[in-house]
């Protein structure tokens, strides 16, 4: 069976937790991502992951409260680790892609940070179970 790191994205687009949310959104539009992980300025290890549904449910919840012309402003006022999530699952890079994808389906989570010795290498998302279902199934 094949290990995550031949399915995963490599060298995966990141910030620190200081980083605006603002930044961190006009980022993920930029990359095309929905995923973004969150590392500490500290000591560079992953603390946490913002979502694309975070970045909407924040937003939608600062539009209610103080109107569209503030989204930005407030967005720009706010670090990241205000709305990461930081009850991560981590697999190691030699993971088995199936106990990867279980825990995907079980956590109903869209996206899994993969590290070797305690470093950031990789994300894997649906996407890219998605990708090996078709390669797989061609």
């Amino acid at each position: 069976m094949p290990t995550i790191d031949s399915i995963m994205t490599h060298n995966p687009v990141f910030v620190s937790q200081h980083a605006n949310v603002h930044k961190a959104r006009m980022l993920m539009a930029e990359k095309k991502i929905r995923h973004l992980p969150v590392k500490s300025v500290d000591d560079g290890r992953l603390i946490g992951m913002v979502s694309q549904k975070a970045i909407l449910k924040n937003a939608i919840k600062i539009i209610n409260q103080r109107g569209f012309d503030q989204l930005e402003h407030t967005e720009k006022s706010m670090d990241v680790q205000s709305i990461m999530e930081d009850s991560l699952d981590v697999f190691e890079v030699s993971a088995d892609v199936i106990e990867v994808a279980r825990n995907l389906l079980n956590k109903r989570s869209g996206c899994i940070a993969v590290e070797e010795k305690g470093k950031l290498v990789g994300v894997v998302t649906s996407a890219d179970f998605v990708k090996l279902a078709v390669e797989q199934l061609s």
